[in-house]
């Protein structure tokens, strides 16, 4: 079992070390899937209270067919194509309830005002292309975001009880202070290979802390596992 386990510890090290002499610098730029959970919160947030009804509609269903499909914000389509597939016409006397050509080009016009949705190339027979922007590209997302964190300021919390351990946005301030580091081998990681280690374990009575949490290397993590930081230095 001992053998497997260092079979696997050994490959995982060879895609940290593949992932790590690769150029991420354009794929930070784009979306990843394993930011999708936090981006729908925020379209939910930030930028649905600002649209109507019918152009929420379509913002779904051309963000579901673009980022949430393939990370890919680009999408070509046209207005036909929306007129039936993705909702019914409140209004329409048509027992197929599409709506109409004239309501479709009314919202994407909305949705490019607002700057959720933007034309990047020339009609063909597949439609037009876009591109579907999310609300941190978005201004008047921004806007309203900080308007609202205004309006309602967080409760003072103390900075012991703050959890940098579990919630995304905290654990990458840890990452960002030790600049994507593992502390115990100075390896260079990036937000897909970097973990976070105790520095006096949970077991220990450790907590999520901040000061308690350092930026590991798969493979020193494993090494390290429950013992006290002094421990594992003195051992090296």
């Amino acid at each position: 079992m001992s053998e497997r386990f260092e079979q696997i510890r050994e490959l995982l090290n060879e895609i940290e070390e593949e992932i790590g002499t690769r150029d991420t610098s354009a794929e930070d730029r784009d979306f990843s899937a394993l930011e999708l959970p936090l981006i729908i919160q925020q379209i939910v947030d930030d930028l649905q209270p600002l649209l109507t009804p019918y152009d929420a509609v379509f913002y779904w269903y051309l963000f579901r067919h673009s980022l949430a499909k393939d990370g890919n914000p680009h999408l070509r389509f046209s207005t036909r194509d929306l007129r039936t597939c993705v909702v019914k016409s409140s209004r329409s006397d048509n027992p197929e309830k599409a709506i109409s050509q004239a309501k479709i080009q009314d919202s994407l016009r909305a949705l490019e005002t607002i700057g959720a949705l933007r034309k990047e190339g020339e009609p063909n027979r597949d439609g037009t292309l876009y591109r579907v922007l999310i609300p941190d590209e978005i201004e008047a997302c921004r806007k309203f975001r900080a308007e609202r964190t205004t309006a309602a300021p967080l409760p003072v919390v103390d900075p012991a009880e703050i959890d940098y351990y579990n919630i995304r946005e905290n654990r990458i301030k840890v990452f960002e202070r030790d600049n994507y580091q593992c502390r115990y081998c100075n390896k260079q990681l990036n937000r897909f290979t970097a973990t976070l280690d105790h520095v006096t374990p949970v077991s220990k009575d450790g907590d999520n802390s901040f000061e308690n949490l350092i930026t590991a290397c798969l493979s020193c993590n494993s090494r390290k596992n429950k013992r006290l930081l002094s421990d594992f230095l003195a051992e090296q």
